[in-house]
């Protein structure tokens, strides 16, 4: 049996990971541990359950090259008798063996087989980076939930100190009540959130570990990176080369194709088998050997079934490698790769400037408000502007990371592996 080695479908992972242990945790300076995106997908490969599904799925459809590429078993049939005559007493032995063949026998099946193992490979290739892309995807909710927490937990504590220092103001008559309950209400809705997300979050702790295998209490996840993104005809040239979305439909239209030959070759020409039948008789002490052969004509079963499913599975996947050459894979990359760049782009600028300039805002205006010099409600619109722009900055970077994975799986591989393949040649 053809099998994918481990080794091939291990390159979609770590092509950009280094050296590191297979399922090594990094460690933090304080003790604890740290789980990067690369590392959840190292072990996800080694760990996940769906990947064992997909082995007995490849198994399965290797079984069926194995299923059409062998021939037939021999028949056989063996008869002994004993005559009594006037002459005496005798046996006869007599055997016969036949080797079935079908039309499709002579090269049409091999090749058939041949193309269904090609297209097992791609498809397992295809299907295992799928699983890698739903751990990725699995991986940003858990670190998008987890910064959504430790972000309501230091709101709450700002909230909490500003309305201690409302609550000395107002001692000394310097504030007022209404103020007071202002962020008052603001501690209960951090409070309030910060319960919800942590359920949230604890269930999706749960998809990863039983994702990667990693225990997650006590681990922390860390921030995805933002890569540069390669050109679009080098990855038009690598999704050629790998289990890109053509290329796979190409498999499957050759397969399809393959098998519609077996089914009418089966169904237009006749089978037959030649076979060989002895004879023995021990009265008369003689022996003969000779040749038979015998055939099946397609005259009421016509294959027809047989065709009928061969030129439905054709016709699917010619319409499917349509849809994609109607769009160009180039388009289609080149589209991707844009809407991924618009994504990261406005990601990083919320990373990066917006989300500091409202920090900077915020804290100017708290420490205004501690010499008195700012309102309680300047520093209540500051802190809520401040929260939504980081609950904002944590969607944009989820949709972009599954932008990311949306591109891969056009391609077929992580787009690192892009530009390892580039700087290898």
């Amino acid at each position: 049996m053809t099998r994918i080695p481990k080794f091939l479908l291990l390159g979609l992972v770590i092509a950009s990971c280094g050296s590191h242990a297979f399922a090594q945790l990094t460690d933090e300076p304080n003790g604890g541990r740290i789980l990067s995106l690369d590392e959840a997908l190292r072990r996800s490969l080694r760990y996940n359950p769906d990947i064992a599904k997909l082995d007995a799925a490849l198994a399965d459809k290797l079984a069926r090259a194995i299923e059409a590429e062998v021939k037939l078993n021999p028949t056989f049939k063996v008869t002994a008798g004993r005559t009594s005559e006037q002459e005496g007493v005798g046996s006869e032995f007599e055997f016969e063996i036949e080797q079935p063949l079908r039309p499709s026998d002579f090269g049409l099946r091999k090749t058939y087989a041949a193309a269904l193992r090609v297209t097992a490979s791609i498809e397992q290739q295809a299907d295992v980076l799928r699983v890698l892309n739903t751990t990725a995807i699995t991986y940003y909710r858990a670190w998008s939930l987890q910064e959504r927490a430790a972000l309501l937990e230091r709101s709450r504590t700002q909230a909490d100190q500003v309305l201690g220092t409302l609550q000395e103001q107002l001692e000394a008559g310097q504030s007022n009540i209404s103020q007071r309950s202002i962020f008052e209400a603001e501690v209960a809705r951090f409070s309030a959130e910060l319960l919800a997300v942590r359920g949230e979050q604890a269930g999706a702790q749960a998809e990863l570990e039983r994702a990667t295998g990693a225990r997650t209490t006590g681990l922390r996840l860390d921030r995805p990176g933002f890569p540069a993104l390669p050109g679009t005809r080098e990855m038009v040239a690598f999704a050629d080369r790998r289990s890109g979305i053509r290329r796979l439909a190409l498999v499957q239209r050759a397969a399809a194709a393959k098998s519609l030959s077996v089914a009418h070759a089966d169904a237009v020409f006749p089978e037959f088998a030649p076979g060989l039948v002895t004879r023995y008789g021990s009265r008369n002490d003689e022996a003969n050997v000779g040749l038979t052969i015998a055939g099946r004509l397609p005259l009421w079963d016509r294959n027809q079934g047989e065709l009928t499913r061969a030129r439905g599975a054709l016709d699917a996947a010619n319409r499917e490698l349509a849809s994609y050459d109607r769009v160009g894979l180039e388009r289609s990359v080149n589209a991707r790769r844009q809407q991924l760049l618009n994504l990261q782009t406005r990601a990083a600028a919320y990373r990066d400037q917006v989300i500091p300039a409202y920090r900077a805002a915020y804290d100017a205006t708290l420490s205004q408000f501690r010499a008195g010099q700012a309102t309680a409600l300047q520093l209540f619109e500051l802190q809520r502007s401040v929260v939504d722009a980081q609950e904002k900055a944590f969607d944009y970077a989820v949709e972009a990371l599954s932008a990311r994975t949306h591109l891969e799986q056009i391609i077929g591989g992580r787009l690192e592996e892009v530009g390892k393949e580039n700087s290898s040649k």
